[in-house]
């Protein structure tokens, strides 16, 4: 197997390592449970099938942290579990990750990891409702963010101003159909399936300027000098994002929600004296996208929404958090036809087409691109209905798509017909969707999947089940057109 730099990765088959191959520095684990706690069988019906609990040490200066992690996984499966399976990102990067030890329920434990896939073996098979701890040490050696595939990659990374900690605490994989749902990382699009986890970090930075900055989702307190934890329920992952060049941007909105923008002094344009703040324009319109979308879809769950500008290209969603590329700033126009707009309005549709109706990003990757390139749409179609025309030529029908929306990631060689067949004539399966059916069905459509989806991971059967039955018929032409197996999530007509 390869990672995305295309360098081979071998199978580490590793023996606990003695206590003096620690980190040098080991934090103290915050809210340790009692031995007393662990591997029980539980009768709550509300414990979370996922608690993840880190003391991360961060060194701004060397872009190196020490990470001390719990992770407590429930078995809801209906059968017993003789081993488990963590999806540890960070670990494609060579060098990246190092593990200085696993435990379970206590007792340290062998492992292999290949690439992104910790695997153990249980001493004892977890039965069904019952729970176990998993302990984890390890070390984060951050990479700078330079040209190529892994540049897209820079959530985990760092610029000269902005460090980057995204999909870097392992989480239990993803359980479908009876079996751990991971996928060799690739250079074109996404392959992350995750469940959703409660998270609490303890985040403390050594070695930065007294300007330093964090940007983080959820509940976030500070706990001293530069020092935090953040809490966040319910959600597919978890990143921070450290600067001490962050400007900060709070608007509030009317419910006392708030929505936030971290970006750095580039974000501001002179031209020719005049100013153009895309900072101030990407809270603007991201405070019309969220309510807009909670509108048509469903409700956002959290209390706040973060948007930081990343030294990456193009831009990345997470839960309750999103990038957007400096690139789109520095492209800004002071008008809302530009792709700072337009990529800002699709990662916040993210937050509800991924971070809470989620999908296989690398089987069935429509399932959020095409909903979210759409809902850039119906977000200009709303605030500036005389600009859809430019819509669909500047984003779609320009670069003449082609390709079946439905198609995996590893189906395509580069980027472009990637996002042409899956994102662009994803858009226009939509509106032949919405034209087929009726306005009123086709927002129906979507609602109805947001909260049928809401929290789990989503395939393509659950979006086409959302149609009445009398509303297949309908749309056969379309589903004929874009979709390379177009019966196969839908009754027989």
């Amino acid at each position: 197997m390869a990672d995305a730099d295309g360098e081979a990765r071998p199978t580490k088959t590793a023996a606990p390592p003695p206590t003096d191959a620690s980190p040098t520095t080991q934090p103290t684990l915050a809210s340790t449970a009692p031995s007393s706690a662990i591997n029980r069988c539980i009768a709550e019906a509300d414990r979370p099938t996922r608690r993840i609990i880190a003391d991360v040490a961060v060194d701004y200066v060397s872009k190196t942290a020490e990470v001390q992690q719990r992770i407590e996984f429930l078995n809801r499966e209906d059968g017993a579990l003789d081993h488990i399976v963590l999806d540890a990102q960070a670990n494609q990067w060579d060098d990246s990750f190092s593990l200085a030890e696993l435990t379970h329920n206590g007792e340290t434990t062998p492992y292999e990891i290949n690439l992104n896939r910790l695997r153990f073996d249980l001493a004892e098979p977890l039965t069904p409702g019952c729970w176990l701890e998993i302990g984890l040490r390890f070390q984060l050696r951050v990479a700078e963010i330079r040209d190529g595939l892994r540049s897209y990659r820079g959530f985990f990374g760092y610029s000269p101003r902005q460090l980057n900690l995204g999909h870097v605490l392992p989480t239990v994989a993803a359980r479908l159909n009876g079996d751990w749902r991971i996928h060799a990382p690739a250079g074109i699009g996404e392959q992350i399936v995750n469940a959703v986890a409660d998270w609490e970090v303890n985040l403390t930075v050594d070695n930065a300027a007294d300007t330093l900055q964090l940007a983080a989702p959820g509940y976030v307190a500070a706990q001293g000098d530069q020092a935090w934890t953040i809490r966040l329920r319910q959600s597919r992952d978890f990143v921070l994002s450290l600067s001490e060049e962050f400007a900060v941007a709070e608007q509030q909105l009317a419910d006392g929600r708030t929505l936030a923008v971290y970006s750095f002094a580039d974000a501001q344009l002179n031209d020719r004296g005049l100013i153009m703040d895309g900072a101030a324009h990407t809270a603007q319109e991201g405070i019309k996208a969220l309510q807009l979308f909670e509108r048509l879809f469903g409700p956002y769950p959290y209390d706040r929404l973060v948007i930081v500008q990343g030294d990456f290209p193009d831009g990345m969603e997470f839960t309750g958090l999103v990038f957007v590329g400096s690139a789109w700033f520095y492209g800004f126009d002071g008008t809302e036809k530009n792709y700072l707009t337009l990529i800002s309005v699709h990662e916040i549709a993210h937050q509800w087409w991924y971070a809470r109706v989620g999908n296989d990003a690398a089987l069935h990757p429509w399932l959020d691109e095409a909903l979210a390139t759409y809902s850039e749409y119906l977000y200009i179609e709303e605030y500036y209905p005389s600009e859809k025309n430019w819509w669909w030529y500047f984003r779609v029908a320009v670069y003449l798509p082609e390709g079946g929306v439905d198609s995996a990631v590893y189906e395509f060689s580069t980027p472009r017909e990637y996002i042409n067949a899956v994102y662009l004539r994803g858009a226009q399966m939509l509106q032949n969707l919405r034209e087929d059916i009726g306005d009123e069905h086709f927002f129906q459509l979507l609602r109805s999947y947001y909260s049928a989806g809401d929290g789990l991971i989503a395939d393509p059967g659950l979006f086409w089940r959302q149609l009445a039955p009398d509303q297949q018929p309908l749309t056969v032409a379309t589903r004929n057109e874009f979709l390379t197996e177009p019966a196969v999530y839908v009754e027989q007509e």
